[in-house]
């Protein structure tokens, strides 16, 4: 392979791997405190996208500048999400199971729901959102690189690293951890667990809302993109590793990378099926993730 081809496959995969990890953020923090699996991850990030695409359509506003509504309107829906929605269940299961079957089935009618309802709204067409500030690309070591992919790319290393921070530093943070760790043991602290829940549900959504603006300006939404990306986060939050931050980032270069090797040599669609090979193998060696723990 000529060298420049690999390089720029590389940059390339280090970008689009990078974007993944951001994406599986929210998804993997939901899981490991709630021990829930949200099914419609991927439909919270592409109502995120509609969200910004028609306030940039009606308003003119910039993509980037959306991020001041969609963030916090998905901070609402997905802490609307557990509260409303999946705390019911929780308070039905008396004795706190881990991973309540019924949390799967609800997540799944949320995501038939709200990519039929962007369907009917907006119907099956690929909305496209152009802008000439932030766009374009820039030469790094002779390679172009694509701006909005390097901002996004850029702005998940530092949700992570923020959100690690955050989990670690301060109060919520800690309430958020302690019921990871055991959710009883943190309730007989004088934790409010419903409560964790709730925000965590809602952080996880929030971070979509921030991905959501910054993905329009290079990336076509329709009523099926939600779904390409859930399933991808789910390979990637597998990969590196359930509940760990830096595991989702990992994992998503990971994914990332190999996606850009690969095609090089097949098409896109071949690459994709080639990367739940790399899903398999990963499992077979290593079945808690690259920096998953029992």
């Amino acid at each position: 392979m000529d060298p420049i081809i690999l390089a720029y496959a590389v940059v390339n995969g280090v970008l689009l791997g990078g974007i993944y990890g951001g994406i599986a953020l929210g998804l993997s923090l939901i899981f490991g405190v709630l021990r829930v699996i949200n099914f419609a991850h991927g439909s919270f990030l592409m109502l995120a996208m509609y969200l910004s695409y028609l306030i940039w359509s009606v308003f003119g506003i910039h993509p980037y500048a959306t991020a001041l509504v969609t963030v916090p309107v998905l901070f609402l829906l997905g802490y609307f999400t557990q509260a409303v929605v999946i705390a019911p269940l929780f308070r039905r299961e008396t004795t706190m199971v881990v991973e309540p079957l019924g949390a799967l089935l609800l997540t799944t009618g949320i995501f038939l729901v709200i990519d039929n309802a962007i369907l009917m709204s907006f119907g099956p067409d690929v909305r496209t959102v152009t802008t000439d500030t932030l766009s374009g690309s820039v030469d790094i070591g002779g390679l172009p690189v694509n701006v909005p992919r390097l901002i996004a790319c850029a702005a998940a290393v530092a949700v992570s690293a923020g959100l690690a921070y955050w989990l670690r530093c301060t109060d919520t943070g800690r309430k958020i951890r302690a019921t990871a760790q055991n959710r009883e043991a943190a309730a007989l602290s004088g934790i409010n667990v419903g409560r964790v829940y709730n925000v965590t549900f809602g952080i996880g959504a929030g971070i979509l809302g921030l991905f959501g603006a910054l993905l329009v300006p290079f990336l076509s939404v329709s009523p099926s993109t939600g779904l390409g990306f859930g399933i991808k986060s789910f390979l990637v939050v597998v990969l590196g590793g359930i509940g760990s931050i830096p595991g989702s980032l990992l994992g998503g270069l990971v994914l990332g990378i190999f996606e850009s090797f690969a095609s090089q040599f097949v098409t896109a669609t071949s690459a994709s099926v080639f990367s739940f090979c790399l899903f398999i193998v990963v499992l077979l060696v290593r079945p808690n993730g690259l920096l998953g723990r029992k």
